[in-house]
């Protein structure tokens, strides 16, 4: 009879242990947005979440010879998904509406209230000097956001024309 009821309690579910909060609690609903790696570990919570509040960019460049840049971003969420996908979204929000460029598929474990993720951006595909938001959603639900301006140079012109001698000719 004894060894039954150990059975039993061990098989009972245990009480939540009582935690500090969590990085995903002190940022939930935010989208942290750098073109650095993002770091994974911590020795205290508080000092990762002041850590990745200093990472996140307002302000991404293109690299000049390349016209391209890696963003690396991680979005908290308030509760545990309950899918094992959700969308990243990008909108062009320059002049305050929202116009959609992007949606890409994100793959996780269900329960999860992070996700650390990479996406290329290529001057060709997102203009440079725009305001964009990222949004992930789950079934069309917003989960968590974040914006930045991209920018990047453009070519750069001395204001000098050459003509060769069959355009002069033209022109007479």
């Amino acid at each position: 009879m004894k060894s039954l009821f150990l059975f039993a309690f061990l098989l009972a579910p245990l009480p939540a242990l009582a935690k500090g909060q969590a990085p995903e609690d002190l940022l939930a609903g935010k989208i942290i947005i750098t073109d650095k790696p993002l770091p994974m570990r911590w020795n205290s919570v508080g000092a990762y979440v002041s850590q990745l509040k200093a990472m996140n960019k307002g302000t991404i460049w293109y690299d000049k010879k390349t016209g391209k840049v890696k963003i690396e971003y991680a979005a908290f969420f308030s509760r545990p998904i309950n899918d094992v996908q959700v969308d990243l979204v990008i909108y062009d929000v320059t002049n305050g509406a929202k116009a959609r460029k992007s949606t890409t598929e994100n793959f996780m474990h269900r329960g999860d209230r992070v996700l650390f993720n990479a996406v290329l951006f290529d001057k060709e595909d997102f203009e440079m000097n725009k305001k964009y938001m990222f949004v992930i959603e789950s079934r069309h639900v917003q989960l968590a956001t974040g914006t930045f301006i991209l920018r990047g140079e453009g070519p750069h012109y001395s204001g000098k024309v050459d003509f060769t001698d069959e355009e002069t000719k033209q022109k007479d």
